[in-house]
């Protein structure tokens, strides 16, 4: 099975959608990342109506929707409703941002509450300052187990801080981009505390968008860099998967 950690199925268009659904069978599973309320719902929606996608209920900091507390009420009752909820998250900062870093903060810090109050893994976006996102969740839990750090771009060793409390490198489509910096960084993460992701199809390929079923180029990159077969690679992320989001597939 290949298992695409971080796509964002309700953001595709029509077409795009149409063409995922057509070509997937019983060897995909995604898990489809909301940015904001409304995409929520379509990805709530999508994840009741097909088996091979999971919701993750999220609140990016460049979502233009205002952030509510009703959100997070809103939120619950979908996490009560469904087992296919199986995440929080993506969430977290981003220097691009329309709002200030403190009120980013504050957000994160009621998703980070969500997330324990539910026990559910928690999914980080990150463009800032690479510690301060550490201070923060340090300041809520003891290691990482249920933590997962998407599209990692950082260097290694922010990767051992990660990695020496637990949790989990979720490595993106920019890793086909070569870069000494990111392959260091997933030659040296231990295969328990490996996701792959697309996080299509804002990840581009060769400035074309990309699709959830690009995780294979992604799985491929990673298998020659790691040195690792294809079979061994996805029973790794199988495995990974099962035990981070406490899902039985």
């Amino acid at each position: 099975m290949l298992i695409d950690t971080h796509c964002h199925i309700n953001s595709l268009d029509n077409s795009t959608r149409n063409y995922l659904f057509e070509r997937v069978n019983k060897n995909y599973l995604f898990i489809d990342i909301s940015i904001d309320y409304k995409s929520a719902l379509s990805s709530y929606s999508l994840s009741q109506k097909f088996p091979f996608i999971y919701t993750s209920l999220g609140f990016h900091p460049l979502t233009e929707e205002p952030f509510s507390l009703s959100i997070l009420d809103n939120y619950k009752d979908l996490i009560v409703k469904s087992k296919k909820v199986i995440a929080i998250g993506e969430v977290g900062l981003d220097y691009k941002a329309n709002i200030s870093l403190d009120y980013q903060i504050n957000i994160l810090r009621n998703f980070i509450l969500l997330a324990r109050e539910h026990s559910l893994p928690l999914i980080i976006h990150n463009r800032v300052d690479d510690y301060k996102i550490l201070d923060i969740l340090d300041d809520y839990y003891s290691d990482y187990e249920s933590i997962i750090f998407h599209c990692f771009s950082q260097d290694k060793e922010f990767l051992e801080k990660v990695v020496n409390k637990k949790g989990a490198g979720s490595f993106s489509l920019n890793v086909l981009r070569r870069k000494k910096k990111l392959d260091e960084a997933l030659i040296n993460v231990p295969c328990d505390n490996l996701l792959l992701e697309t996080d299509s199809p804002y990840m581009k390929i060769d400035n074309h968008y990309s699709n959830p079923l690009d995780i294979e180029k992604v799985y491929s990159y990673t298998a020659e860099v790691k040195n690792i077969s294809i079979e061994d690679l996805r029973n790794i992320i199988f495995n990974n998967v099962k035990r981070i989001f406490n899902i039985d597939i």
